[in-house]
């Protein structure tokens, strides 16, 4: 799990990319589990590393988005995020990029 959210966070601004299902689950769990530990140490460090995992995730989606075959605008339509969750990546590799085998 450690190699696939380092990796992820590697290619992060890197926005024409493509993220997996492996890869978001990864990543969002790992967030939750800082904010977690943030929210027992600091209220100021909490309230920091939160607007840092908005923005994180907010990437992270426009990157699924790719991955499944959609623009990146996509995630604004709120029953599409859910979409996203639970569809399997596209295995062609398309204009976002080559499919990334995990």
């Amino acid at each position: 799990m450690f190699n696939t959210v380092s990796e992820t966070y590697e290619n992060l601004f890197d926005i024409k990319g493509r993220t997996t299902r492996k890869e978001y689950w990864s990543t969002s769990l790992f967030n939750l589990l800082i904010l977690v530990i943030a929210i027992f140490l600091s209220e100021t460090l909490f309230a920091l590393l939160y607007f840092a995992v908005v923005v994180i995730n907010f990437i992270l989606s426009i990157k699924r988005a790719h991955d499944v075959g959609y623009a990146g605008w996509y995630i604004f339509i709120p029953i599409f995020n859910f979409i996203l969750l639970v569809s399997n990546s596209d295995v062609n590799d398309n204009k976002w990029g080559p499919n990334k085998i995990i």
